[in-house]
């Protein structure tokens, strides 16, 4: 679809392109500033097929293209979508993704808070409103929680017992959504609770989260970048320079 308006931006006396952020999203996003997947271009959004059949059509049309990067955080709203942090939720510290995440562990008692529950854990326990589907997945070999529309990673060899013995066995504390301000163990974004803040800071974390942003840069894809919230990183100056 943009592909077919860059002879008309090219008429309105339009230079440059500019594209709102392209990496995988949370599903139904639309906006795409909740990045699940940094390896890809949202399929939603056309895909790596898309790009550059936008690309090609830019460039027909002399247009210059601008790509809208977030490197501050990425969405865990549905985190099943989001691999890297569904495996910190998964192994917890043991996770080769823990890293990645701006997570206070010895704040959070060596788990992860998940401000998701309507209620206080014990009325959630007692309503029995939380469910442990023991069914193993390729994601999931040990099962998952269920807690009306939300889906979490059970534990290597933790289930069994009353579901309040399973969610002890966790490498992620459930919570009422209300005590997130006082209790909450990772960087967010702002008091965006479902963006969570990644260490870019860290190298091997930048290269990782960078790799597939700079393939466009690399391959003439995109002239340049426009960056989401830099003053967000630990170091903004770094790792623009970087």
């Amino acid at each position: 679809d943009a592909a077919a308006l860059t002879d008309y931006l090219r008429d309105l006396g339009v230079g440059t392109a500019y594209l709102s952020p392209l990496l995988a999203a949370t599903p139904g996003s639309n906006h795409g500033y909740d990045v699940v997947d940094v390896t890809r271009v949202d399929p939603d959004r056309g895909g790596p097929e898309g790009l550059a059949r936008f690309a090609g059509a830019a460039r027909a049309a002399g247009l210059g293209i601008l790509i809208d990067i977030v490197p501050n955080h990425m969405g865990i709203s549905d985190p099943r979508a989001n691999h890297a942090w569904w495996h910190v939720l998964r192994q917890g510290r043991a996770s080769e993704f823990a890293d990645w995440f701006d997570i206070d562990w010895d704040f959070g008692g060596g788990k992860v808070l998940v401000p998701v529950l309507g209620a206080t854990l014990d009325e959630v326990l007692a309503a029995g409103d939380i469910r442990i589907d023991p069914t193993p997945a390729e994601d999931a070999p040990d099962g998952v929680l269920r807690y009306f529309d939300h889906v979490l990673p059970l534990a290597a060899g933790s289930v069994g017992g009353d579901v309040a013995e399973v969610l002890d066995r966790q490498n992620y504390r459930l919570a009422f959504w209300r005590d997130e301000a006082t209790q909450l163990n990772y960087r967010r974004f702002f008091a965006v609770t479902t963006l969570a803040g990644v260490r870019v800071e860290l190298p091997e974390v930048f290269d990782a989260t960078h790799a597939e942003i700079l393939r466009w840069v690399r391959e003439g894809l995109s002239d340049g970048l426009r960056v989401d919230h830099p003053d967000g990183l630990r170091d903004p100056g770094g790792y623009l320079d970087r």
